[in-house]
């Protein structure tokens, strides 16, 4: 996990400035709190997740440079004028017996050491760009500062010590993240027995985090971490992910949480008058059905059951057995479109190109309306051009798409992919020629 938001007082930031170590020692993931806890944990280290972006990442990356910019000069300036140093930490960070208008943003952007702000920025960079293109860049913009104010008010509110740190922000994207994204995947850099990269549930990580800081908050408030800081900001951002999904003001995705909420009551309700009806002797037994279709009705609600624990690489192996087993049955092999989509989105993500093309290809033939289209077209297209060897049918593709939309920020994203496909086709004919 990343580093903590750091509780500092003023003796000890003056002390540590004099001395011109860091403010407090650095925790780094889990380290000092499972110490604190009582028992060793794993480092889990996020490096991305498997949610392909409508859009280019500005906001993100910006923060990340106005955090670390920050910290450099305070770094220079903690040698240079530890005086100075001293009196805008103190002034900067959060605090309820030294409160200014303006603490709850600048404490945000104070770190205490190096593994501290290494640990922020790279969770940010995990999380970060799929909420930022969720909500758009003035969006995540005012969503990300307004999660730093409401961690750190949350924190003074119970604790008495002041902070400084970008992680109550982060815990509040992370929060977002959650609910916007709760079936998609994390990469993560593992270290526990073994040393790997694994893909690990949204649900299951963020929810591990937010497990982690209850019980250090309950177990040892004085653990020198604001996890009251964390817990704020990861209320903070599930409340406003949450609320943007239900007033309509976000539009719904088959794979946020209200989706998933909605889709399973349904399916419970129909459960429930389906047992009922059978109950009354409303429906009559099935005449015998073919074998063929037997079996893939067999294999789809497997592949489904996978999905809905989460074992989506099984799920793709079993999905593409499936379409070998039964080429000539296409229309029946297509998945509903939650399925279709994460198998599809796996397929691209674990690099099997070719089948992730033809599983898009799939979903768009059988929902042609979707709200995903255009982003899963250039997929296709980029697919083609790139790993199937056929740019003119990526050329073509995207040239038909681009004559059915007028959103601009569509048509730039396909203009840029049309100009890189050319400059592939272009670098062909130089090759062949030479």
């Amino acid at each position: 996990m990343w580093s903590k938001k750091r509780l500092l007082s003023k003796v000890k930031i003056e002390k540590c400035l004099k001395r011109g170590d860091e403010i407090i020692g650095i925790i780094l993931f889990f380290g000092d709190m499972s110490r604190d806890l009582g028992y060793d944990q794993p480092v889990l280290i996020p490096l991305g997740t498997d949610r392909p972006n409508k859009r280019s990442t500005l906001v993100t990356p910006v923060l990340i440079g106005i955090n670390l910019g920050v910290f450099i000069m305070m770094a220079i300036l903690a040698n240079s004028n530890p005086d100075l140093a001293n009196k805008i930490n103190y002034f900067g960070a959060i605090s309820r017996y030294n409160f200014h208008f303006y603490q709850p943003v600048t404490s945000a952007f104070l770190h205490a050491g190096y593994m501290h702000i290494f640990g922020n920025m790279l969770f940010l960079l995990a999380f970060g760009p799929a909420v930022e293109d969720r909500l758009g860049r003035i969006g995540f913009t005012l969503f990300y500062l307004a999660g730093g104010a409401v961690s750190g008010l949350a924190h003074i509110a119970l604790d008495l010590h002041p902070a400084i740190g970008a992680s109550g922000a982060i815990a509040a994207v992370s929060g977002a993240f959650l609910i916007l994204f709760p079936s998609s995947r994390i990469k993560c850099f593992v270290i526990f027995f073994i040393i790997g990269i694994f893909m690990i549930p949204a649900w299951w990580l963020i929810g591990l985090f937010i497990v982690l800081d209850l019980g250090a908050q309950f177990i040892n408030p004085d653990n020198g971490i604001a996890n009251l800081a964390h817990l704020g900001g990861y209320a903070f951002g599930i409340l406003i992910a949450f609320t943007l999904l239900v007033t309509k003001i976000l539009p719904k995705e088959p794979y946020d949480m209200f989706s998933i909420l909605k889709h399973k009551k349904r399916r419970a309700d129909f459960r429930a008058a389906n047992a009922m009806h059978t109950k009354a002797g409303v429906y009559t037994p099935q005449k015998e059905t073919d074998p063929v279709i037997a079996q893939i009705a067999e294999d789809r609600a497997q592949i489904g059951a996978l999905i809905s624990e989460n074992r989506i690489s099984e799920a793709a192996d079993l999905y593409i057995v499936m379409l070998k087993q039964f080429p000539d049955r296409a229309k029946a092999l297509t998945m509903h479109r939650d399925a279709q989509y994460q198998i599809a989105n796996h397929l691209y993500q674990s690099n099997q190109r070719q089948q992730a093309a033809d599983a898009f290809a799939r979903l768009l033939e059988a929902y042609p309306m979707d709200s995903e289209r255009n982003i899963i077209t250039i997929l296709i297209a980029r697919t083609r051009a790139h790993d199937l060897g056929d740019p003119i049918g990526a050329i073509e593709l995207l040239e038909e798409l681009a004559s059915k939309i007028h959103d601009k920020e569509t048509q730039e994203m396909i203009e840029k992919e049309l100009h890189t496909i050319r400059s592939l086709t272009s670098d062909d004919t130089k090759e062949s020629i030479s």
